[in-house]
């Protein structure tokens, strides 16, 4: 493709894009005269108005734009003629409107993006225990459904919810005789010195590594967090006072 041709080829695209024509010969000055009456007949031809140009005089202007273009001299474009119409593009596309555009669509497509793989990994992780690879990313699901909670009654009642599915992951560990770091929120029912009963749960005290806040008594609400062992034994690393909820 020559020199002429490829600004043709341009020029046309930039008019069906929207481009005055005006405009388009204006970035052309050296080639207007001989752009002008082609791209009136490309504009004609590509959104004609059916009552003002009727079909014989389409072909008539299609048959003159494809006879003008055959006359054109050919010339074998340079780098610096390949340069300039790369630049000449470059410029009409990345202006600041288009930039802004495309970094809205952009933006738009990443959010939606990330929220649909976040759904999907939600939906995926929901049956998930401790141990399993998707059971943080069922963690963090919950988390924000308690952020994004405003109402107190609602809020408390998820909460219940999530603790009770502590206490279901901790059973089906037992079940399935697996290890891994629990941790879960309960009642102290019993307190014995090695060993307490939370929310049924035996729970046994090393002598080293364990660290107790708030010195909790029988009855309070407490958070345990430790090991499960293969032997159903839950050994505590951490045990605090929960957080009451407001009524």
């Amino acid at each position: 493709m020559d020199r002429f041709e490829s600004i043709l080829d341009e020029s046309i695209s930039a008019l069906q894009a929207g481009v005055p024509i005006e405009e388009i010969l204006a970035e052309t000055p050296d080639y207007a005269q001989e752009l002008r009456p082609l791209l009136y007949a490309a504009m004609v031809l590509a959104d004609p108005d059916p009552t003002l140009v009727p079909s014989e005089r389409k072909e008539i202007l299609r048959d003159q734009y494809l006879a003008q273009a055959a006359e054109l001299t050919p010339k074998v474009p340079t780098l610096n003629d390949k340069t300039q119409a790369v630049l000449s593009i470059v410029r009409r596309r990345f202006t600041k409107k288009a930039f802004l555009n495309d970094l809205v669509t952009i933006s738009i497509t990443l959010s939606l993006t990330l929220i649909m793989a976040m759904l999907i990994l939600s939906f995926a992780s929901r049956n998930s225990i401790p141990g399993d690879f998707l059971y943080s990313v069922k963690r963090i699901s919950e988390n924000i459904r308690l952020s994004v909670t405003l109402n107190q009654d609602s809020l408390n009642a998820l909460e219940d919810n999530f603790h009770r599915e502590r206490l279901i992951e901790i059973e089906q560990l037992t079940q399935q005789n697996r290890a891994a770091v629990v941790e879960f929120e309960g009642t102290l029912d019993t307190q014995g010195e090695n060993l307490w009963v939370v929310e049924g749960i035996t729970v046994f005290l090393p002598e080293e590594g364990l660290t107790i806040d708030s010195n909790p008594q029988e009855g309070d609400r407490i958070k345990v967090t430790g090991f499960l062992r293969t032997d159903t034994v839950l050994v505590a690393d951490q045990i605090t006072k929960a957080e009451v909820n407001s009524p």
